[in-house]
């Protein structure tokens, strides 16, 4: 069975991004991830790095351009000492 957690057609999107998170003195923690594909319902995505991202934290995906978007993380998956896979979906700013 697959880890994969969307249904639905995925468009491949090599990117450099930044997952970026402010603790509570203001203070930006920048976490490097390339995306790998977009769907109607997130994207996919892989961080290399010591840090285990957490899915209760509050991230701000960063691209190239310095454009920012609100982000959650859906699941994460260790495929290697320092690989993470991640699942990602959009959060409205309501």
């Amino acid at each position: 069975m697959s880890d994969e957690r969307r249904d639905g057609d995925r468009s491949p999107d090599f990117r450099n991004v930044e997952l970026v998170t402010t603790n509570g003195g203001g203070n930006e923690r920048k976490y490097p991830v390339t995306l790998r594909d977009t769907s109607e319902s997130g994207l996919g995505g892989m961080y290399v790095g010591q840090d285990t991202l957490s899915p209760t934290a509050s991230f701000v995906l960063r691209d190239a351009d310095g454009e920012d978007r609100r982000v959650r993380i859906v699941w994460t998956r260790r495929v290697a000492d320092y690989v993470q896979m991640l699942g990602l979906e959009e959060v409205s700013e309501n």
